[in-house]
């Protein structure tokens, strides 16, 4: 059936949802301004539209998301689906209730190599999955004179290379396993005095056993956009890679990989997702799992990098700075993620008598008894 789209955010993520859409053959409205539409929310009532393309900045997709759903319209929406995890429960419980479709922008599990990849692993060719590796690299942010809305916090939210990078290599290995995060411990890193992080190395504990380690890094030079998932397993490993071309390497024991190459065609990711997402509306499911509201609210509630994350100075006390989150540091068996900490403060955890060493404490919190919670050191 016809779709008429809407799409708000007059950015280049805005500009590539309306190519997509107009060769998809969709009627296409926009894009306009997101402080615009959230100034007059009423242009989202407009019965001609059925579906509403969110791709403004970051703190505009709780405001734009929930009013769409509230006026009855089908929601794409660019991650983050939300500035913190109580707004991504808050649209995942809308989103439900409405009956409506809404997903969130994971392209990578769309390109035509990574649903190779996942077909491999499902199929069992490499056989128990027991080590995921890789990064994400970008270089343009590496210099201080480098500026966009994503540096301001007001905007972007407390995580910037994790949440706007990281959740792509998390989203991949998630989905073409089957295993989800139980527990991160992350070195965060800012460049030039930044608010939010420039990188990150993650070590990730996912369910099933299995383990990760990633680097994320946005100031990286010569690496303009490169992302690399590694799979290793007991009969087969294999790499995949998005940067000047798509690559997907399968190697065995003893023998040399075999690599498979494709070219990157702009905005193929997109498209193949708003292709399932427009297929999904008129009820055609897609062979790849659309990442939908509620995935990205679980996602969020397991490793956002939203929650804890506050500037704390060398020889000040946790306490000093930020009593809600130093209350938290007293029951790090509550949550998958502890307190972000740098190095040389201490803060005295609950059932130690003084306090301990930061980075100590994380090594001795990454795998706790209860199989829960890790401190984060940044």
């Amino acid at each position: 059936m016809p779709h008429v789209a809407l799409v708000v955010g007059a950015s280049r993520a805005g500009a590539g949802h309306v190519d997509v859409l107009r060769a998809l053959g969709v009627d296409v409205r926009g894009p306009v301004s997101g402080r615009a539409v959230v100034a007059d929310l009423g242009a989202l009532g407009d019965p001609d539209i059925d579906v509403v393309h969110v791709a403004a900045a970051n703190d505009l997709h709780l405001p734009l998301a929930k009013a769409a759903l509230a006026a009855g319209k089908h929601v794409v929406c660019e991650k983050p689906l939300a500035m913190d995890a109580a707004g991504a429960a808050e649209l995942a419980a809308l989103a439900r209730t409405s009956g409506r479709c809404a997903a969130v922008c994971n392209t990578y599990r769309f390109r035509p190599l990574a649903v190779d990849l996942a077909s491999r692993v499902r199929s069992g060719e490499l056989g128990a999955v027991h080590l995921a590796r890789g990064s994400y690299l970008q270089d343009w942010l590496l210099l201080e004179s480098a500026s966009d809305w994503r540096l301001d916090r007001a905007r972007g939210g407390l995580s910037r290379a994790v949440a706007d990078i990281g959740v792509h290599w998390l989203d991949l290995v998630e989905w073409t396993t089957g295993q989800t995060v139980e527990a991160v411990a992350a070195q965060l890193g800012q460049l030039h005095f930044r608010q939010t992080e420039d990188h990150a190395g993650l070590l990730v504990r996912f369910s099933g056993g299995l383990q990760g380690v990633c680097v994320l890094s946005q100031g990286s030079a010569g690496h303009r956009d490169e992302l690399e998932v590694s799979l290793d397993g007991a009969a087969a490993s294999a790499t995949w890679r998005s940067a000047e071309r798509e690559e997907l390497s399968i190697g065995t024991y003893g023998g040399g990989p075999i690599v498979h190459t494709r070219p990157i065609e702009a905005n193929a990711g997109r498209r193949e997702l708003l292709r399932a997402f427009y297929g999904a509306i008129d009820g055609n499911p897609s062979e790849v799992a659309l990442p939908t509201f509620d995935d990205l609210n679980l996602q969020t509630s397991r490793y956002d990098a939203h929650q804890v994350l506050v500037a704390v100075q060398p020889g000040q006390t946790l306490a000093a700075v930020n009593p809600a989150i130093a209350g938290a540091a007293d029951s790090l068996g509550n949550g998958l993620f502890g307190v972000a900490l740098e190095p040389g403060v201490t803060v005295p955890p609950k059932g130690l008598k003084k306090p301990v060493d930061a980075f100590r404490y994380c090594a001795r919190t990454v795998a706790p008894k209860n199989g829960s919670g890790c401190a984060r050191v940044i």
